[in-house]
């Protein structure tokens, strides 16, 4: 006997009735929602004209008067100017690929690549940070622009939080996939924050991430571009001990 059979006919025809007002609410409900993806998506679009083009103006001149004075007061500014262009670009950058994320999935152009390779590249990046390393030399089959977007994330997200003087720790290896992991020695974060971190905009130490210029969008990217690839990320961490970061790639597409 199902659920319906103890209802009278009356009973049957509104439970029936309200079902149907409970589906026309979700599509309503539905339809809303689209309506605002759609609206962020025309206001994100602007924002990437807008904003992006004068700041990469600000960063070319910058970068040219670096390259002109003398006076070590003046390049200090420059430089600060410049650094902090960079990083407001890298963050609209960031949450333009996390909004289109959110309303649908990644595109992905799938290659082999080394991926020690794409990692170097960007430890290199970082000439005045000490990094102890062990990289597997193996070739995988991804979106290399995304991986390298995910391993920079990643890697700036280590460096903003380590220790004055302490060192990051990378490693690559074999283990149902790519595995890569890297480790700081940074302030940590509280187990009961692991769920939310990578979360879009979470701040799990406001403090910290206000003195690092956090925003809480680089880890949300990182977990956008893992799961489009059918990966897995995670952290493990320890108030006062520094977050080890890791996520897994299959070494080959499903597709």
């Amino acid at each position: 006997m199902n659920c319906y059979d103890a209802l009278s006919k009356e009973e049957l025809l509104e439970k029936l009735k309200l079902s149907e007002q409970a589906k026309i609410k979700y599509v309503n409900k539905y339809l809303e929602q689209e309506e605002k993806w759609n609206i962020l998506r025309l206001l994100l679009a602007k924002i990437s004209h807008e904003f992006k083009t004068p700041l990469n103006s600000i960063i070319g001149f910058s970068d040219l008067l670096l390259a002109r004075l003398d006076d070590e007061k003046e390049l200090e500014f420059v430089n600060n100017i410049s650094i902090s262009s960079r990083h407001m670009l890298d963050l609209i950058q960031d949450l333009l690929d996390l909004t289109r994320s959110q309303y649908k999935p990644l595109e992905l152009n799938y290659e082999f690549f080394s991926a020690k390779d794409v990692i170097l590249d960007i430890i290199r990046s970082y000439p005045n940070v000490c990094f102890d390393y062990t990289l597997l030399d193996v070739d995988i089959e991804a979106d290399i622009k995304r991986f390298r977007q995910l391993i920079y994330n990643l890697t700036s997200n280590a460096v903003k939080f380590n220790s004055s003087n302490g060192h990051i720790k990378i490693i690559t290896y074999i283990e149902d996939g790519f595995n890569f992991e890297i480790t700081d020695s940074g302030d940590g974060i509280d187990e009961s924050s692991y769920g939310i971190i990578f979360e879009f905009f979470s701040q799990t130490n406001k403090d910290v991430v206000k003195r690092q210029m956090g925003s809480g969008i680089g880890l949300a990217l990182c977990k956008s571009i893992v799961e489009a690839h059918n990966g897995s990320i995670s952290v493990e961490s320890k108030l006062g001990y520094g977050s080890t970061f890791k996520f897994c790639l299959p070494l080959k597409s499903s597709r």
